[in-house]
């Protein structure tokens, strides 16, 4: 069931924006302006509007109908609890302000389901494991399979019922063994990625909030430093010092933003928090193949390499578990009808030889 779960729920993840846009439009929708405000002016705006805090993250939207979202903590409240609000990027109006997990809105609820199963970072590290179980599941499925691809096609609507659910069975089966051997390996790597993380850390939990950043250092002139540096780099997510002294501010972008296999985060930049002075430039396309193919995981996993087609493709395929667990209860069921009517045609025999003799 958890496997069904985490497959139904990341179908419904690949239009979860889409679905928040629907449901609540005065938050996720914004209308398409002709040029987005400076990430320096939308501070500013955020300055003014909200009461003393600290900025932790900031996705730029990646749609142009689409908010950004910032994740902040509120420095006056008593737990400084981590919120994220939804800012228009042409006017720099708030258009609402949700929990850290994002769990008051579809997207963020449905994705607490598919990380976490609603269970923390137990249930992360748990997901992981199914991860590794959807990879060994498509292994045993090529191995079993290996000798029925002539009659892949055949549903037998003839027959039984038994020998129905058993054709369409292996016929989802094999469709869905490349989806789930990709899947799998993608969602377990990146489980383990932030497992070994929580273990180089030892668990501790980071207590200390405040904004650990020069507030006079401009987001625009680090911009355009980084373009400078690297001329096709589009901008996706910033990361600013809010726990530790010292840290970094960090921006995530990609210089090949048309490359369908490339994520939105693929090359970085790590500046000095104190004196905006350039640390570190991580280029993807100067790295090698194996940096470029981890890279290229989010879209692959997501869907959104080939488009709608891809995304709706995905959608479908992510319902594959619940597919076969039902057929699965289908062939289980005909088998015991089957195996019932066989011991009952054989008490008959028995008893109408017992009346003969």
């Amino acid at each position: 069931m958890f496997l069904v779960a985490i497959g139904l729920s990341g179908s419904l993840l690949v239009f979860g924006h889409e679905i928040d846009q629907l449901l609540h439009p005065n938050r996720w929708y914004v209308a398409d302006g002709t040029e987005r405000l400076s990430i320096d002016t939308l501070r500013e705006k955020l300055n003014q509007a909200l009461p003393s805090h600290a900025l932790a993250g900031w996705l730029l939207s990646e749609k142009r109908n689409q908010p950004d979202q910032v994740w902040l903590h509120f420095l006056d409240s008593d737990q400084k609890k981590e919120f994220v609000i939804l800012l228009n990027p042409y006017t720099g109006k708030i258009l609402g302000k949700l929990s850290e997990d994002l769990s008051g809105s579809f997207y963020g609820w449905v994705l607490n389901l598919h990380y976490t199963l609603f269970m923390g970072s137990f249930g992360y590290f748990l997901t992981g494991i199914f991860g590794v179980i959807f990879v060994f599941q498509g292994i045993s499925g090529i191995i079993l399979y290996r000798s029925i691809w002539q009659n892949l096609f055949r549903l037998r609507k003839g027959q039984s019922l038994r020998t129905y659910f058993s054709d369409f069975h292996k016929l989802v089966g094999v469709f869905t063994l490349i989806f789930n051997l990709v899947l799998g390996f993608t969602g377990a790597w990146w489980s383990a990625r932030s497992t070994a993380g929580f273990f180089a850390r030892g668990f501790s939990e980071e207590k200390k909030i405040g904004s650990f950043f020069n507030r006079s250092i401009s987001m625009n002139a680090l911009l355009r430093d980084a373009i400078d540096q690297i001329p096709d780099f589009r901008l996706g997510f910033i990361s600013f010092p809010h726990h530790h002294e010292k840290d970094p501010i960090q921006f995530y972008g990609t210089e090949k933003e048309h490359n369908p296999f490339r994520s939105r985060f693929g090359s970085y930049f790590i500046f000095d928090s104190e004196s905006g002075k350039i640390l570190k430039i991580f280029h993807l396309s100067n790295e090698n193949l194996f940096y470029k193919i981890v890279d290229s995981f989010r879209p692959i996993h997501f869907g959104t390499f080939g488009g709608m087609f891809t995304k709706i493709l995905w959608m479908i395929l992510g319902f594959a578990p619940g597919v076969l667990y039902l057929s699965g209860i289908g062939v289980f069921i005909s088998k015991r009808n089957s195996r019932n009517r066989r011991k009952n045609e054989k008490y008959r025999t028995i008893s109408k030889i017992s009346e003969n003799d």
